[in-house]
């Protein structure tokens, strides 16, 4: 049995879900780092034109609830900024 944990990217303001050309507004194509949950894009990352991670006002209690999943699960939480 395996578990997908959705990346940080889906609670961010910069996230553009139905854009064939771009992401998110900092990315064309959001790096594997941020992806993969090992980045939370709370500080720079290389190539994301000044924009870091937002979060929606409305998820947070999502975002809240995905941070105890991932801390069951071992791995870091996310951090607001």
């Amino acid at each position: 049995m395996s578990c997908v944990l959705p990346p940080v990217c889906v609670f961010c303001q910069h996230f553009l879900e139905n854009n064939p050309e771009r992401e998110c507004q900092a990315f064309a194509e959001i790096p594997a780092a941020i992806m993969d949950g090992k980045c939370d894009h709370t500080e720079p990352y290389p190539g994301d034109g000044g924009y870091r991670f937002q979060l929606i006002p409305e998820e947070l209690e999502t975002f809240l609830e995905l941070n105890d999943i991932r801390r069951e699960f071992k791995l870091p939480a996310f951090r607001l900024p």
